[in-house]
């Protein structure tokens, strides 16, 4: 708020002074852009504020890589006009903050998902952009902003750093010797049974493999199934269970915030908080080598409510068959006692000499959803 304020006295005046002293300034040069994106005054204020409709309509060019904003008046500025460039400012921010995210990481699902948490992070918006000069050209006032990229840097490295490249991070560092995630074409084949029948694979990136989880410092491994509490739990393949929590109890709420602390000073997620306390009541199926050639498959299902009493270490099961019912052990709601946020957390682990691996680390948002819906076309 003050940062806002203080940015807009500063700017009232400069325009004050810059319009008396341009008043004898020479033309600006032609303006020859590439191609400029142009939004007008009607469309900002359909989107933004409202602002009352001129009669004379001011508009901006907006460089394409959203760095440059030239913002053409009436000289005889009005209050509406800088209403105006305060929405269009804001609005060109969002697509700049936007642009560098993409620029950086190269996901565009994944930039919108950081772009999210960065604007709930910050409630006001990041000053972007910076006033260059201004010029006077016949009836018209020419104003030009540029933005300050060292400053929105400043802003999004962290959330870059921690969560814009899953793909490149090991998911057990202190284990990991040789990082290199499965190439596509050593998994192509992959064919698994859907966990809850009937579910499909979420759409949202949000609910994918490597979706930012800010409440642990961490990435998403998994899928989470959208489903009812009580929803029964199936094994996506054949195999022999290695971990059945069946006499696991609730965390007390305080201990889980505490150890969501400690990730939050870690600045990732331990492994042995991971898996021992945020997974909850959860079933571990060991598939061997011959799900994915050259790796060791582990799917984990995860937050249950309830393991079937036959589902215990060394047990062989079968693809399809019931381990289970859905819940949300682990998650705050359960801590609380609550049955809300019911979902199927499930994992792939793959493993080989080099370390462990996650099903779809790395992928793009965009091919990742049409990836794990083929490898889930599969049934009995």
């Amino acid at each position: 708020m003050i940062i806002a304020f203080r940015t807009k006295i500063i700017f009232l005046f400069r325009i004050v002074t810059l319009a008396w002293l341009i008043s004898c300034t020479p033309p600006p040069p032609p303006l020859e852009p590439e191609p400029p994106v142009v939004i007008t005054l009607v469309d900002t204020v359909i989107i933004e504020k409202e602002i009352p409709v001129v009669e004379i309509d001011p508009f901006i060019h907006i460089s394409n890589n959203f760095d440059e904003i030239t913002c053409i008046l009436p000289v005889n500025i009005e209050e509406e006009h800088f209403q105006f460039i305060d929405s269009s400012l804001n609005t060109v921010a969002q697509q700049s903050l936007q642009y560098l995210l993409y620029e950086s990481i190269q996901d565009d699902s994944l930039s919108v998902l950081l772009k999210q948490m960065i604007n709930n992070d910050y409630m006001f918006t990041i000053p972007s952009f910076e006033f260059e000069s201004a010029a006077v050209s016949g009836d018209s006032l020419f104003l030009q902003y540029k933005l300050n990229k060292a400053l929105l840097n400043h802003f999004i490295r962290p959330y870059i750093d921690l969560y814009g490249h899953p793909g490149q991070k090991p998911i057990a560092p202190l284990f990991t010797s040789n990082h290199r995630p499965p190439a596509k074409d050593s998994i192509s084949e992959l064919k698994l049974l859907l966990p809850c029948k009937n579910v499909p694979v979420p759409k949202r990136s949000l609910l994918l493999p490597n979706a930012p989880r800010k409440y642990r410092k961490g990435i998403h491994r998994g899928i989470d199934f959208v489903v009812n509490w009580g929803t029964p739990v199936n094994a996506a393949a054949e195999g022999v269970v290695i971990r059945s929590d069946r006499h696991y109890e609730e965390f007390d709420p305080e201990f889980r915030k505490q150890l969501l602390d400690v990730s939050d000073k870690l600045g990732h997620t331990p492994s042995d908080i991971f898996e021992h306390i945020l997974l909850g009541r959860s079933v571990f199926i060991d598939h061997g080598f011959d799900l994915v050639p050259g790796y060791r498959a582990i799917t984990i299902y995860a937050h249950l409510s309830h393991i079937d009493t036959y589902i215990k270490p060394g047990i062989k099961i079968d693809a399809g068959e019931q381990i289970g019912l859905s819940g949300n052990s682990g998650t705050e709601d359960g801590t609380l006692g609550k049955r809300t946020g019911a979902h199927l957390h499930w994992e792939l682990i793959l493993q080989d000499a080099g370390g462990e691996y996650y099903l779809g680390q790395g992928f793009k948002s965009d091919s990742l959803y049409i990836f794990l819906k083929n490898v889930f076309k599969y049934r009995d």
